[in-house]
């Protein structure tokens, strides 16, 4: 669960409409909202044509402002600058907790850093294939295709993770083995998830096709033990390893 504060926190929308498909905006959207208020949501790029027609019926439907700047030539980036020009006049006005940018542009990473320079929060939302530059430079990088995942997931219909179990594994122990002394005895869930935000900035259940960390961790089977119900009373712990076999040497 999160600090009131941190819920109640004035958030502001920055959308690189240039770089993101306007369809999963609804969907960041909702995940914000968990952080806090978005009181400012601006759109910024080209809206004229087939991209301004997809772009139209999202931009009403969630209030979002668009800022029009045509392309005038191969390689322009006048969103690009125009986006992060009013980060940094909302970001020295004071009167925001936080940022969220959507776009895979490694350009922003720098803005991202700034903003966090100033001890203010900064979310990014992009495409699985974001650079490393920009997902290590924010504080939370969330893919856009885990919303997907979000969206599309039922009991009969699970879209495919984007990485594989072994992999959710491998970091799993790493935070749990920083938590305790000793692996075997029991961490709270809820420790262990924000140990793991603390850990990596993109560090998502959905990534490897699960929506809560328990079911992750169940599903995970031998290397560790799940105990309680699925709320933040749940528990784990690395399971014991069993003892070798005697080794007998040969005669002779």
């Amino acid at each position: 669960m999160m600090p009131t504060e941190q819920r109640s926190a004035r958030l502001a929308l920055l959308i690189d409409a240039d770089n993101v498909p306007a369809r999963m905006i609804g969907q960041v959207i909702t995940e914000m909202e968990k952080y806090g208020q978005l009181v400012v949501r601006r759109a910024y790029g080209d809206f004229t044509g087939p991209q301004g027609a997809a772009w139209e019926e999202t931009l009403v439907r969630h209030a979002i402002v668009p800022r029009h700047l045509a392309i005038s030539g191969r390689g322009k980036n006048a969103a690009d600058i125009a986006l992060v020009i009013d980060a940094m006049d909302l970001l020295h006005s004071g009167a925001f907790g936080g940022f969220c940018i959507v776009s895979s542009d490694s350009d922003f990473a720098n803005l991202s850093i700034r903003i966090r320079e100033q001890n203010l929060e900064c979310h990014i939302f992009g495409g699985e294939r974001a650079p490393e530059r920009l997902r290590q430079a924010c504080s939370r990088f969330v893919y856009l295709e885990n919303l997907r995942f979000s969206l599309l997931h039922s009991a009969h219909h699970k879209p495919k993770p984007l990485r594989p179990l072994g992999d959710a594994q491998i970091i799993v122990k790493a935070a749990i083995a920083s938590l305790v002394d000793n692996p075997a005895d029991w961490v709270q869930i809820d420790l262990l998830e924000r140990e793991l935000q603390r850990r990596t900035t993109d560090f998502d259940t959905r990534t490897f096709g699960h929506v809560r960390l328990r079911d992750l961790l169940v599903a995970l089977k031998r290397p560790f033990v799940v105990d309680g119900p699925r709320d933040s009373a749940a528990r784990v712990r690395m399971r014991a390893a069993k003892p070798g076999r005697k080794i007998v040497a040969p005669n002779g």
